[in-house]
């Protein structure tokens, strides 16, 4: 998808984009590729750095009850990450988290990824990775049901914008690199996010029903709608997505 040759390293790629719309397929290809051809990489998920439910517990006494639920700006642990890239951009060895879906927490240290020296690419994929803060006057009106109904007066996704602005700006600007899948409308979301459910389900035995993914995925409408507006412009690469995942078209920034 882009020529190694055109960087240094290390080299922090950033993969963006909605539920379901192949982030982890596409980073764990690259690496592949990349290992092929004798370049050290490792790709880890967003996902993986999530706040374990005691540590939510206190985001949401302290801020607003919604933080509870993982997954929006806010519930992952960023110290973690800070920590995880600054031993990658030294060449030192770095462990990497692993978080199960199944039973909403990390796992415990013995079993996260240990990684050597001299890694060379370092991928992180994750549905807001690279996606800026909305402009104030898009936060006034709820976007759906959920908004409405729980977060009536605006003050959750006022505080989740605030903390997208202080503490993930400063996450996403020391990517060398971002490449955005663009689903292209966020009524895909939720057949692509059930078919990783029904597999997670398949392979672990635990996981959520249609319903409640249904209503999981409410919470990330508004900045998933956000970033199709804003990555664009953003992204050093955008892919743009059909239905079933196929791709429409590929549109490149690099060197702009």
């Amino acid at each position: 998808m882009f020529s190694t040759g055109d960087f240094s390293y290390p080299l922090l790629v950033g993969v963006s984009g909605v539920q379901g719309s192949g982030k982890s397929t596409l980073s764990y290809s690259l690496c592949k590729q990349l290992r092929e051809v004798g370049i050290a990489c490792k790709c880890v998920s967003l996902d993986d750095f999530y706040l374990d439910p005691e540590e939510r517990a206190v985001l949401a006494s302290k801020f607003h009850p919604l933080f509870q639920q993982r997954g929006l700006p806010g519930t992952h642990d960023l110290q973690l990450l800070q920590g995880v890239i600054d031993r990658f951009k030294r060449g030192e060895a770095l462990t990497l988290p692993v978080f199960d879906k199944s039973i909403d927490r990390k796992l415990p240290k013995s079993k996260w990824r240990e990684v050597e020296a001299g890694l060379q690419v370092l991928i992180i994929e994750g549905w807001c990775m690279g996606v800026e803060p909305q402009p104030s006057d898009e936060l006034a009106s709820p976007v759906n049901q959920f908004e409405q109904e729980f977060d009536k007066d605006g003050s959750f996704r006022l505080q989740v914008n605030h903390i997208l602005c202080e503490e993930y700006q400063a996450i996403f600007s020391q990517l060398d690199s971002l490449i955005y899948l663009n689903g292209m409308s966020f009524d895909r979301v939720y057949q692509w996010r059930l078919q990783q459910e029904h597999m997670l389900k398949a392979s672990t035995g635990k996981g959520m029903s249609d319903e409640q993914v249904r209503q999981f995925i409410q919470p990330f409408q508004r900045l998933s709608v956000w970033g199709m507006q804003s990555l664009p412009n953003i992204a050093d690469i955008e892919v743009c997505l059909g239905e079933d995942r196929a791709v429409l078209q590929i549109n490149t920034q690099l060197g702009e």
